[in-house]
């Protein structure tokens, strides 16, 4: 009977023993619980370079008296790398009396050509304002004022030929951003001696 007595106590302080035991952490999760995603910075946005911007005046020079009209055809080209300072206008270094001895290589980076513009020489009476010739922001390396082409008229209507630098004539070549406004003077002087009749010349003021 007291062996009885002894299971029965042993029995229940091993069920207290069970009620009362710590518990572990529970395996299972709220599903309600959500994750609070991570944000995510935003770079700031690139600026976009403003416009490069020249402006030209140009004045006439002397003009033999028996032309009529002398109409230039301008154009600026800007530079996206100082190094295509040339390259980008190749062709001012070739043609008609002006022989090139060492090739000119092609530009690494991009050329910018502005819009052309038509003067008559003999129609100037004063300065001729080219106006704001503008370029993408990038276009900062430097530029040239090109005369693409020059034709003549005698007062007889007949075309003048022999003309040097008549096409691809560097007016202007400038190192860097402009600061302008710059001003050139273009002429066409007559000769007597040489090989050519006239000769397109420039000078910067």
């Amino acid at each position: 009977m007291r062996r009885d007595a002894l299971h029965l106590v042993l029995a229940a302080v091993i069920l207290l023993a069970g009620c009362t035991a710590p518990t572990g952490p529970s395996d299972t999760t709220d599903p309600t619980a959500t994750s609070t995603p991570t944000a995510t910075a935003t770079p700031p946005p690139t600026a976009t370079p403003q416009p490069v911007a020249v402006e030209y005046a140009v004045s006439a020079g002397t003009i033999p008296d028996d032309i009529e009209s002398v109409e230039v055809t301008l154009q600026v080209v800007f530079v996206e790398r100082a190094g295509d300072m040339g390259p980008c206008w190749r062709g001012t270094f070739t043609g008609p009396y002006k022989p090139t001895i060492t090739p000119i290589a092609p530009p690494e980076g991009e050329c910018y050509r502005s819009e052309s513009v038509t003067l008559d020489l003999t129609a100037l009476d004063g300065e001729r304002s080219l106006g704001r010739i503008t370029a993408p922001g990038r276009f900062t390396a430097g530029h040239a004022l090109i005369a693409t082409n020059v034709t003549a008229t005698y007062r007889n209507g007949t075309t003048v030929t022999g003309i040097k630098d008549a096409s691809g004539k560097r007016v202007r070549v400038v190192d860097g951003p402009p600061a302008g406004p710059y001003r050139v003077t273009l002429s066409l002087q007559a000769y007597d001696d040489r090989p050519y009749d006239y000769w397109f010349v420039t000078e910067e003021n």
